[in-house]
């Protein structure tokens, strides 16, 4: 994504809310101390005092938070591996993992192959190929939508989502990128069924999580911003919407929810 001109006052003052946003929703939902959000306000004092460049420390604080956020994401995405795992045991013995996984193939069919690599799992290819549909269809029109109704950067739900979108999505190269290294451990000699299996999972997860934000935005803006827009916007809006929800029932992902697994 492009970084956007040096920013006005008024856009540093949002940049500086939604920080602090992300902080009380990070301590909270991840049980963190205050003093986090403390010492960011330092800096921020210490910025403004040294007279530095604002536009190049938001971003930069911005990045620090989301890193801090992804960090405990990743801790509650390996405690639900050991909770699949447990859960994987008991249900070996009754054939249950062989049904699930039948049923689960004929649900994802009808979504696209993406070729992420040709050893890729068939669970796999039909996620990219599902994103990848939705980066391509669905995302254009919802991004103008998002940038009618939210002019300032900051204020937008585009600053969390564009990042996502990109690492998901195949965008310009030739692969998502957060398949770098789940398309590494599938060229590795000798390979690690385990390693690529974990790998598996914690894509499934980030998309999990993606598509989860995703709605709660949709609805948000359903609820606040439905009057501005026109019946053309209105129904793009809910033709995604219908979208994302069929991808996370198809992919069972509903209860792979941020509020689920870290609240």
């Amino acid at each position: 994504m492009k970084r956007p001109s040096p920013l006005t006052e008024e856009e540093i003052e949002q940049a500086i809310r939604k920080i602090r946003h992300l902080y009380d929703d990070y301590i909270i939902t991840f049980t963190k101390p205050f003093k986090l959000k403390n010492l960011f306000e330092d800096r921020y004092f210490e910025a403004r005092k040294q007279r530095i460049d604002l536009t190049g420390f938001v971003f930069a604080e911005l990045d620090v938070v989301q890193r801090l956020k992804h960090r405990e994401e990743a801790k509650v995405a390996a405690e639900e591996e050991k909770r699949f795992k447990r859960i994987t045991q008991r249900a070996t013995a009754s054939g249950l993992i062989e049904r699930v996984a039948e049923e689960q193939r004929k649900q994802i069919e009808k979504y696209p192959d993406f070729e992420v690599d040709e050893r890729a799992s068939y669970e796999m290819k039909k996620l990219f190929g599902a994103l990848d549909r939705f980066e391509k269809v669905f995302w254009p029109p919802f991004d103008r939508i998002l940038r009618k109704i939210y002019p300032s950067y900051f204020s937008n739900p585009r600053v969390d989502l564009e990042p996502k979108i990109y690492a998901l999505c195949c965008g310009p190269g030739a692969s998502p990128p957060i398949a770098s290294r789940y398309k590494a451990l599938l060229l590795r000699l000798p390979k690690s069924a385990n390693d690529v299996e974990w790998e598996e999972k914690r894509i499934i997860l980030e998309a999990a999580f993606f598509l989860h934000q995703l709605d709660t935005v949709i609805r948000e803006l359903l609820v606040e911003w439905r009057d501005e827009l026109n019946e053309e916007e209105l129904a793009a809006v809910e033709n995604i919407r219908e979208y994302v929800h069929i991808v996370i029932i198809d992919f069972r992902l509903k209860d792979l929810n941020p509020s689920n697994l870290g609240g």
